[in-house]
């Protein structure tokens, strides 16, 4: 039996993204290419390709359109570059976001503030009183230092039609720079930002900065299994103290009926200050230890404004996407598309599907849902793998609730934030 291509989704909602191609693919002329699986080839860029995906499963690879394709225009004298998708326009001077507008039924709304500069990357001195590798100090936020992009630093990397993107290298000091490559995709509702930063500074805290065209007295920051808000202002000591906040995959600034969010895939420190939205990047103590994360780095930031609440928007879904993108392998099996798990509600986050952790003669899986809107709701929960019965279970996987038939689905109300974990028994 021969081998196919397949897309693996490894979340509970369908999933269009660009891919790599696997080698062999790639490397076929297009002619080939389009014969794959009976797809019809549209748009085809070298080594990538627009597809799609079922929730919780894998399907052959086939290559879709995209609704409009993304482009590239530069500037007469190459400082400004413009990218565009369906959903976003970007304009770079210099390497540095100058301007970012949400598309949207026909009506364009701006998110980098007037007159700002949006990605832009600044450095701050790192001098806490005591222990340098866990206190950060608010006064440290009076050292604000601006980096910026020397000429002949921009250059452009790909023109679509499935992905534009342009390279950014950025000198920080005669031992530590930043190459970055902005991208934008087809279909894609975000722009993001690959780095690599080769970093070996003494007592020095690195950042990037967005002045947004937001005001709200409050942002909103994802942690495990929910969200909470903090204020943007310095009102009372109490607001003053916070001045970073522990965040994980998203933070947002929202007004009515408009936001930008700021999604990462591995920082942790948020920060938002008036309509200026810094994520933490790199820090360099040298106590306990004079080597900590001294090296390379690599990253992976974006920026997506949205229409209305975060939640409604997809900013909770595309955090997720930008953390575990779709991927390709090759496989004997092939057929049908394969979706193993799927809920019926955007709100309800199918977070981890894993084996039982107590050695037993039992064989079941956990399931782990959670309500990520902040609401009262319900979902019901479809598989279609061969299970016999299901039994509600605590974080410890003890089952805390009857043995109930399994016939396929199962109906489960919500709380805000509520966690729900199910045994699932072959």
């Amino acid at each position: 039996m021969g081998e196919t291509c397949l897309v693996v989704n490894s979340f509970g909602w369908e999933k269009r993204e660009i891919v790599s191609l696997p080698q062999q693919l790639a490397q076929e002329p297009e002619a080939k290419k389009a014969k794959l699986n009976g797809a019809q080839i549209l748009q085809v860029q070298t080594q990538i390709a627009l597809v799609d995906c079922v929730p919780f499963g894998f399907q052959a690879l086939e290559i879709c359109q995209p609704q409009a394709p993304v482009t590239l225009a530069e500037g007469p004298d190459g400082d400004i570059i413009i990218l565009e998708n369906v959903h976003l326009r970007a304009t770079l001077k210099t390497g540095v976001l100058t301007s970012l507008v949400l598309k949207h039924s026909g009506t364009e709304r701006e998110s980098i503030a007037p007159k700002s500069s949006g990605s832009k990357f600044v450095m701050f001195d790192d001098v806490p009183l005591f222990w340098d590798a866990w206190d950060v100090m608010e006064y440290h936020l009076e050292t604000r230092e601006p980096l910026s992009v020397p000429g002949g630093g921009v250059s452009v990397l790909e023109r679509g039609p499935l992905r534009a993107s342009v390279q950014v290298k950025v000198p920080i000091s005669s031992h530590s720079h930043i190459l970055q490559q902005i991208i934008l995709d087809a279909d894609c509702p975000y722009l993001r930002f690959e780095t690599t930063v080769e970093w070996h500074e003494n007592r020095k805290f690195l950042k990037i900065e967005f002045p947004l065209n937001v005001r709200s007295h409050e942002a909103t920051y994802e942690i495990q299994f929910g969200h909470l808000q903090r204020p943007t202002h310095f009102n009372t000591s109490w607001d003053q103290a916070r001045f970073e906040v522990c965040a994980q995959k998203w933070a947002d600034l929202s007004e009515h009926g408009f936001g930008v969010a700021v999604l990462n895939d591995c920082k942790y420190g948020h920060s938002t200050l008036g309509n200026i939205m810094r994520l933490s990047l790199l820090r360099a103590p040298k106590a306990p230890d004079a080597t900590a994360d001294m090296g390379t780095h690599h990253f992976t930031y974006a920026i997506m404004p949205h229409h209305g609440a975060f939640q409604e928007a997809g900013v909770i879904h595309e955090s997720y996407n930008l953390n575990h993108p779709l991927s390709v392998t090759s496989s004997t099996l092939f057929g049908d598309p394969v979706s193993f798990f799927t809920t019926d509600n955007p709100a309800i986050i199918l977070e981890t599907v894993k084996t039982v952790e107590l050695v037993s003669s039992t064989k079941a899986i956990v399931v782990r849902l959670y309500e990520a809107f902040g609401s009262q709701t319900s979902t019901t929960l479809t598989s279609t793998l061969p299970f016999k019965a299901s039994q509600r279970c605590n974080l410890l996987e003890d089952g805390t609730g009857a043995l109930e038939a399994w016939s396929g689905e199962l109906s489960i109300d919500f709380e805000p934030f509520k966690i729900v974990n199910i045994l699932l028994y072959f």
